[in-house]
């Protein structure tokens, strides 16, 4: 999930202090939290969504990943998914769910009766509004989990940017409103982001101030001088280079736990689901339509789930998974 094609760096650099912060496998330390959290029948949120200055629309990298964590808590936990976006990609989720598998259902009653269903809700980008919808949300729902993957999130002056330093607050929904409300009912949270500047990497906020161009003090474009660094901070959190390639590890981590590779999805679901989401305007970094995630197409996206699949199976069918333990013990390996 932190392969690096464009060598850009920034996964590579905010690494090394998520892993500190899970004193482990990021993928694998939220799945086994998923796991011990979330029992079947639970709804889970899903939060997905970040908003691209250039089009004015959202971005396809988190809402992708956001389907597919769906149907791998489906098909693995038996939870109940609903899927949290701004308003610009509220439809597209109705019109996208089938690329996985799954039923669009339009209330949270129906999603408890129907298995491998999904339903939706959207988050304004008024403050007041959105509080109040995050209340609604969360009593229609009862959520055993939250999970937000590209989440536009404030900084510690409620500023909202982009990674470059740009100020979006006007544009994104205020999606931290229903997060503080999970987080103060003690609901589990996992987040997943790339660059620092989402909902829930404020875990590892002082971090990625000091290690991302931009994320600290004086690094943005605005008034604000705080930087792009989100103050809001998860219990468990993944660095990826894209949020949705820690989305399929998190799915993969799943499969490998629960020794069912059905719970992952393979390459061709992935391209269905790229291409459905461009055609219900899902755009990619330059702001076009083209079927890509931050910038990367159907063909890299593909290889990356069968690489993850493989990697599972392997795990699944070796004859002797612990071999590692004996050199650990030995000093010759650390974990």
């Amino acid at each position: 999930m932190n392969l690096d094609p464009s060598c850009l760096g920034i996964n590579r650099a905010i690494y090394p202090g998520a892993r500190d912060y899970e004193k482990g496998p990021l993928a694998m330390s939220c799945a086994q939290y998923l796991v011990d959290t979330v029992k079947p029948g639970d709804t889970v949120l899903i939060m997905c969504g970040f908003v691209l200055k250039n089009q004015k629309r959202a971005e396809m990298d988190g809402f992708t990943g956001a389907l597919v964590m769906a149907r791998a808590l489906s098909k693995g936990l038996g939870a109940k998914p609903v899927i949290i976006t701004p308003r610009e990609s509220e439809e597209a989720v109705k019109h996208c769910a089938y690329a996985v598998g799954m039923h669009y259902v339009e209330s949270v009653g129906l999603l408890r009766e129907r298995d491998f269903s999904v339903t939706g809700y959207s988050i304004s980008r008024d403050a007041r509004e959105a509080r109040a919808q995050a209340e609604q949300i969360l009593k229609e729902t009862n959520p055993g989990a939250v999970i937000t993957m590209e989440v536009a999130s404030a900084n510690e002056k409620g500023v909202y940017h982009m990674a470059v330093g740009w100020d979006v607050t006007e544009i994104e929904a205020k999606m931290d409103e229903l997060f503080f409300l999970a987080k103060e009912r003690g609901i589990p949270t996992c987040s997943i982001g790339d660059c620092g500047n989402e909902l829930g990497m404020g875990a590892i906020g002082p971090y990625i101030k000091e290690h991302v161009p931009g994320a600290g003090a004086g690094g943005c474009y605005c008034d604000c001088r705080e930087g792009a660094a989100s103050a809001t901070a998860a219990d468990h959190i993944i660095i990826a280079k894209t949020a949705d390639w820690g989305c399929y590890a998190l799915a993969a981590a799943l499969a490998y736990l629960l020794e069912n590779m059905r719970v992952m999805h393979d390459g061709e679901m992935q391209k269905e689901l790229m291409k459905a989401a461009s055609r219900n305007g899902l755009v990619t970094t330059d702001g076009s339509l083209t079927p890509a995630i931050d910038g990367y197409g159907i063909e890299i996206n593909v290889m990356i789930v069968e690489l993850m699949r493989a990697c599972v199976r392997e795990g699944l069918s070796s004859e002797e998974p612990l071999w590692v333990k004996k050199y650990v013990e030995a000093g010759i390996l650390t974990e």
